[in-house]
């Protein structure tokens, strides 16, 4: 009978996954076991390979290390009872001052003198709502394990639309927070935001947009009965939708005309007053896919008998 010679990689191998089922079966009340290196690439410990926990422990961690690296020569196998990384590629902590490294490199108990535990990203906006064209300030931190420097991307959903772009790039500072500054221009309409970093993402964040509403008149004072020249300019554009005029009566608000918006997102309409007094307008687009409601700032007019 001939012998099958099978290599030592292999045998490494298939222990991994013969520990790896195993350690499933009766393991239902246990912390979950910590096999490694688990990588596409050939096994090549660099520890002796891992064999059955002793009769009676409860111990999960195999004896077997990632093999360092070029850039990380001390990597992992610091001594035969350290577990190691995910795979055989990302090199773990070497020392309590090191920073950790991403993803699920170091499980608790692994290389890191501190275990790693995944961070999270947090994300807020300012102004929000905000109102189209002005400034928006994005801001958060990588808590959890703050990094100094970690790149952070930020992605932007416009409203209407099914999928995120890469809008910026940063990276955090030593505290690990990061900071977006949009631009005079560049937040128009409602949008939804996220960051991410070192496979980590953050909540989604709504950012409302008001549009930026204009009213004025031909005149700061008519008489009774005059016709009265009201118009605006609504930015972004709205063309083909209606804006409502509305007048102040004692502390509430009353719609007394329509305009609807031109190719350039103008209005313009005459409209005659009955009444002596004091008169507040204000223009208003109600709220749609792009825009929440907005309102223009109150125009005072002076109605003469």
């Amino acid at each position: 009978m001939r012998r099958a010679i099978i290599p030592l990689s292999v045998l490494a191998a298939a222990a991994v996954c013969v520990l790896a089922i195993a350690g499933s079966a009766g393991a239902a009340a246990r912390a979950p076991r910590i096999v490694c290196p688990v990588s596409s690439a050939p096994i090549v410990p660099c520890c002796p390979v891992p064999t059955q926990p002793a009769a009676g422990s409860s111990s999960d961690v195999q004896p077997l290390c990632c093999p360092p690296t070029a850039s990380s020569p001390t990597a992992c196998c610091v001594g035969a009872t350290t577990p190691c990384c995910v795979n055989a590629t990302t090199p773990c902590c070497v020392n309590a001052s090191a920073p950790c490294c991403t993803s699920t490199c170091c499980p608790p108990g692994g290389c890191c003198p501190t275990p790693c535990t995944p961070g999270s990203l947090t994300i807020a906006s300012a102004p929000n709502p905000s109102t189209a064209g002005r400034t928006v300030v994005i801001s958060g931190a990588l808590v959890g394990n703050p990094v100094s420097g970690a790149q952070v991307v930020l992605w932007g959903r416009l409203a209407g639309h099914s999928s995120f772009q890469k809008m910026a790039q940063s990276t955090t500072d030593s505290s690990g927070r990061y900071t977006f500054a949009l631009p005079r221009g560049a937040v128009m309409t409602d949008q939804a935001w996220y960051v991410a970093s070192n496979g980590v993402h953050s909540a989604t964040l709504q950012q409302h947009v008001d549009a930026l509403v204009g009213l004025s008149s031909s005149t700061h004072a008519a008489t009774v009965g005059q016709p009265v020249r009201l118009r605006g300019h609504l930015t972004p554009a709205h063309a083909g939708e209606t804006v409502l005029i509305e007048q102040r009566r004692g502390g509430t608000w009353g719609v007394i005309a329509r305009a609807k918006l031109s190719r350039t997102s103008s209005y313009a309409i005459s409209h005659r007053f009955s009444h002596p007094g004091t008169v507040g307008l204000r223009a208003v687009l109600p709220g749609d896919t792009r825009n929440d409601l907005s309102v223009s700032s109150t125009f005072t007019l002076t109605v003469k008998p």
